[in-house]
């Protein structure tokens, strides 16, 4: 009675069996086919490698000239067949234009021609395939004719295994039938090319068959090796993955539970079982996907990027190939990034991933390594190749961007190391990249730089000045001198405060040098109201004198500036309208409201505003109405040329009328001689400031000049 349920749960639970038997075996042979097919791939494009290391050898202007005829075989060792070798090429022929050895290189030294018959064999159906190529190119245009004709496969030569690359060598002066000399390669399948391919693909015992007959069915994956014909002359062996067997290992308990339970229960389970092993392979390749990769861009992540940097140091190492890192940053993102919101952002880094991936190779390795910052690992690069690639991408990048808000216009600047030399670590290629993109951005953005040691030097300076002024400040080296300034009698008006620093090593630092680096640690802030203080309490030696105090972008724009300005003010019991603050146009730029705010409460203070190097900047109109300035003064950069260049003289007219025009005051710096003053008073600026009136001077030698004759001294006659 119980014998058609018991028939019912047997045959439910063989099904069930059976099943579960066929789903991981199909799952072992799609990992074992998917790996075989990557591997296939890879094997391809190391043979797409090794022919393009091998061109970058024999692609020389006049290797032609010295493989025709009269061939140099001494040049021919010295710059093709001594490169290849170091490059690990374990032989190397050259042939004649007839396909003639003309050369040999065999396993470490120059071998015989004879040697060539046995080895020719193998090669000349690669030999007679690039021959067809080239037939089809005469008469071709010339950089046609001067792409690169190459042709590989394995071939199995006394017992050995290896990768036939034959190239052909354009002719000295190619003509409609003319042949060139040909230069064949072979490397070795060996244990350290079997090497690379283990750790690049994640392989245990990737070994060689030299059997053409590899067709056992013994659960190893295979891939053939042709040879020139197509035939496999070899086959690459290998232990696949078995994710069905591990599936199945994992599910014998719930099946020994299922035998036990009903039939309709079972199909159940097993049904569930087999959609949560889909979900689980999925979701850990989703996983590891993430784990390795941005998830904006879709490009390797930092880690990713760390493990190929790793490897290319490593096979810079052991096979001594090249590899240059670019590193990346866009230009005035923050800008669009502000302007238009994150979404406008994410964006612009998608699409200049798209155009950095596009201005590579497929085996070079593009990263994202957070914000608007990218690397590139260029393999097997040379100098000239690094610099096509930075200048690629900087075009690429210089493109305006039409996107869903509308076309900006981004840029960017490109960081360049070129490692040729195996004492390396994969940080030490971020960090000279990074300092190449530095300068690079330094010099104007929107241009690419390479590494050079003199950066660490630079680097070094830097870091030693932003300690030396830290303690400058804290031991009050710091002192002011004084310019004076004259009107058209040469009777003083005014004094520009100047800011000096006598270092104790290196003697006296032009602001020039140490204020940008103050502007960049933060400490610009102490170094600005130092100079603020101690003008205004030298002003009180000088009554009746304006006194000009130089003002720094950043500090201007520090949201405290103007209340602290006016508690200065107060402390010091001084007028604000005996001192002009001058402020540069990089400080107009940009529209920047708290900017605005801040000038408009200075000038309320009662100080007067001038703009200082008018002229060398974007000398907008509308910057000397929407703020309020009060005087503009004519950068040194004109002064100087006045009587040289006839442009000079009308430009620095047009400045003075301009400034009339607008009831704004006017003064020229860097006045050193006669002719200078004469022309400017010609063109109706009578206020001067320069050598010829006096240099930066100490207050004593100020409190001189002033009060010298009742204060009414002319400095012209000093």
């Amino acid at each position: 009675m119980f014998a058609p349920a018991v028939a019912v749960v047997v045959v439910a639970v063989a099904v069930l069996v059976g099943a579960l038997f066929f789903v991981t075996s199909s799952a072992d042979t799609s990992a074992r086919n998917h790996e075989e097919a990557v591997v296939a791939n890879g094997m391809n494009v190391r043979m797409s490698d090794i022919a393009v290391i091998a061109w970058s050898q024999v692609d020389a202007p006049d290797a032609a000239s010295h493989l025709g005829a009269r061939a140099d075989l001494d040049w021919v060792h010295t710059h093709i067949g001594a490169p290849l070798a170091h490059h690990g090429f374990e032989v190397i022929v050259a042939l004649n234009e007839s396909d003639g050895p003309i050369y040999m290189w065999s396993h470490g030294e120059r071998a015989a021609l004879g040697r060539y018959s046995g080895f020719g064999l193998s090669a000349a159906g690669l030999v007679a395939l690039v021959r067809q190529i080239e037939g089809g190119r005469f008469g071709a245009a010339a950089d046609e004719f001067a792409a690169p004709i190459q042709a590989s496969a394995v071939a199995v030569i006394d017992g050995l295994t290896y990768v036939l690359t034959v190239s052909v060598l354009a002719p000295a002066r190619p003509l409609a039938t003319a042949q060139g000399p040909i230069v064949i390669t072979a490397e070795e399948i060996d244990e350290d090319f079997l090497y690379v391919l283990n750790d690049r693909f994640l392989l245990d015992d990737l070994r060689l068959h030299t059997s053409a007959d590899s067709t056992a069915d013994d659960g190893l994956a295979r891939v053939a090796l042709p040879d020139a014909q197509g035939t496999a002359v070899a086959h690459l062996e290998w232990s696949p993955k078995r994710p069905g067997a591990e599936l199945l290992r994992s599910a014998l308990p719930p099946v020994g539970a299922l035998i036990a339970a009903l039939s309709i229960l079972g199909w159940t389970i097993y049904s569930r079982g087999k959609h949560a092993a889909r979900l689980l392979i999925a979701g850990k390749a989703h996983a590891t996907h993430l784990a390795y990769h941005d998830a904006l861009t879709g490009l390797p992540n930092r880690l990713l990027l760390a493990d190929r940097l790793g490897r290319a140091v490593e096979d810079l190492r052991r096979r001594n190939t090249p590899f240059a890192v670019h590193c990346i940053d866009l230009d005035r993102f923050k800008a669009v990034n502000d302007t238009f919101g994150h979404q406008a952002g994410d964006e612009v880094i998608q699409l200049a991933a798209k155009r950095i991936s596009d201005a590579c190779r497929q085996l070079d390795t593009i990263a994202r390594l957070g914000g608007d910052e990218f690397a590139v690992v260029q393999i097997g690069a040379t100098l000239d190749g690094a610099a096509r690639l930075a200048e690629r991408l900087v075009a690429a990048l210089a493109e305006p961007m039409d996107l869903s808000f509308g076309r900006v216009f981004t840029g960017g600047s490109v960081g360049v190391t070129l490692l040729n030399e195996t004492a390396v670590e994969p940080q030490e290629c971020l960090r000279q990249g990074d300092l190449a993109l530095y300068q690079a951005k330094e010099t104007g953005r929107g241009a690419y730089c390479f590494f050079a040691p003199e950066m660490d030097a630079a680097i070094r300076f830097r870091k030693e000045l932003e300690a030396d002024l830290r303690e400058a400040i804290a031991l009050d080296q710091f002192y002011l001198a004084y310019q004076p300034q004259v009107d058209g009698r040469g009777k003083i008006i005014g004094v520009e405060a100047l800011l000096r620093w006598t270092h104790p090593l290196r003697h006296s630092l032009s602001p020039t040098v140490f204020i940008p680096v103050a502007e960049e640690v933060g400490l610009i802030d102490a170094i600005g109201f130092f100079t603020l203080r101690r003008a205004f309490e030298d002003s009180r030696r000088w009554p009746g004198l304006k006194v000009a105090i130089n003002i720094s972008p950043v500090q201007l724009r520090s949201k405290d500036f103007a209340q602290t300005l006016s508690a200065l003010v107060a402390e010091t019991a001084v007028d604000p309208t005996g001192f002009e603050l001058e402020i540069t146009e990089r400080v107009l730029l940009g529209e920047d409201p708290q900017t605005h705010e801040t000038l408009r409460h200075i000038h309320e203070l009662g100080f007067r505003l001038a703009l200082d190097d008018f002229g060398t900047g974007y000398s907008s109109l509308s910057y000397l109405h929407r703020y309020p300035i009060d005087k503009i003064k004519i950068d040194r950069s004109f002064v100087t040329n006045l009587g040289v260049d006839k442009e000079a003289d009308a430009i620095v007219a047009a400045m003075v009328k301009l400034a009339r025009a607008l009831n704004l005051t006017v003064i020229a710096e860097g006045v050193e001689t006669d002719d200078q003053r004469l022309r400017l008073v010609l063109a109706g600026c009578s206020d001067v400031q320069g050598f010829l009136f006096g240099r930066p001077s100490s207050v004593e030698t100020i409190d001189e000049l002033v009060f010298a004759e009742g204060a009414t001294k002319r400095v012209a006659t000093l």
